[in-house]
């Protein structure tokens, strides 16, 4: 089914949206040629370098169109993503006529300055050569965001890393990915997050759960407490919303780091925030199990989302689960 947009496009705008959403996958002859070049990306960001990033994001753009057989493209890293009322900008392809096709990638957030997670940043990185690939390979007027065009991403992505290294986030859908999952299996992963993070901590000693990877990132106990009281907030947001027409919601990027040193994280007991977030999140369940589907459409205004209904919540919060225990797992690992 196409997206939201589709039907706003003229006649001539939805052939090219069809076609691009005809193509599902990508398949690259010698996959694990790449992977070297994936591997020196990674300890590049890891570096903090930007140098070193760019010119290792580079060596895997380049390997990606000598590969697919296309045109090579330019390739700049930055530092902080610029940041508006619409969000962050994480990356960005620009075909212009006359000049050589361009992406650009930034390697630290907006707000926090804090480098990007790698799984991110390659994410973004393949989005951007998914561009590259609809103007030059598919030979599209248009690159539009399809349903096919993140396949042809994932389909990438999940050629590029290998299995041994990806283990449990190989199965991390995007969001895009969870949008189009019905509501049953939405559900039912928010349902077992709890026991997931119950198996990821047992037998954890407290300087374990208490050990941050590096001075930016949280420990495994942080992240704990940070889906506790997320969980609230996400409860709050739902009352909000049945209670008000298109109410108008606020946020501040700052906000989790904040609550993470004025609520003292690192000096609460991990099972008992545990508990807590089990008891908030069967409270969140019960209450979305006795929606209408007409209750679901009903929606907000997110202050950087911009309209987003309560199905558009539970998308980001099954994404939100994945992303913290993610975060969680490599923590105990002591990485960031």
């Amino acid at each position: 089914m196409p997206f939201a947009y589709y039907a706003r496009l003229t006649r001539r705008q939805q052939a090219v949206y069809r076609k691009s959403d005809e193509v599902t996958e990508i398949r690259l002859e010698q996959p694990a040629d790449l992977h070297p070049r994936v591997e020196a990306l990674q300890a590049a960001l890891r570096s903090e370098d930007r140098a070193a990033t760019q010119e290792a994001s580079r060596a895997v753009i380049r390997g990606l169109c000598e590969a697919m057989g296309l045109p090579p493209v330019q390739v700049e890293v930055l530092a902080a993503r610029p940041h508006a009322r619409w969000g962050e900008l994480h990356g960005l392809y620009v075909n212009a006529r006359g000049k050589p096709p361009k992406v650009q990638l930034w390697m630290r957030t907006a707000k926090q300055k804090r480098v990007v997670a790698f799984r991110t940043y390659l994410r973004t990185l393949l989005h951007e050569v998914g561009h590259h690939v609809d103007y030059t390979g598919l030979r599209l007027p248009e690159s539009y965001h399809t349903e096919g065009f993140y396949k042809r991403e994932s389909s990438l992505f999940h050629q590029l890393v290998e299995p041994v290294s990806l283990e449990r986030r190989t199965a991390m859908p995007t969001m895009e990915e969870y949008a189009k999952q019905p509501v049953a299996a939405r559900m039912k992963r928010l349902a077992r997050t709890g026991d997931e993070l119950a198996a990821a901590i047992k037998g954890r000693d407290e300087a374990v759960l208490a050990r941050r990877p590096d001075a930016k990132n949280w420990a495994a106990k942080e992240c704990v407490c940070h889906l506790r009281d997320t969980e609230e907030m996400f409860m709050a947001r739902f009352n909000q919303i049945m209670a008000m027409d298109n109410p108008k919601l606020s946020f501040d990027p700052a906000t989790p780091d904040r609550w993470a040193a004025e609520r003292q994280y690192l000096r609460h007991d991990v099972q008992e925030a545990l508990a807590h977030f089990r008891k908030r999140r069967a409270e969140s369940l019960a209450f979305l199990e006795t929606l209408t589907p007409e209750q679901w459409k009903r929606g907000a205004t997110h202050a950087t989302r911009g309209l987003m209904t309560i199905d558009d919540f539970v998308t980001l919060i099954a994404w939100h689960d994945d992303n913290h225990l993610d975060q969680l797992r490599r923590a105990l690992e002591g990485r960031a």
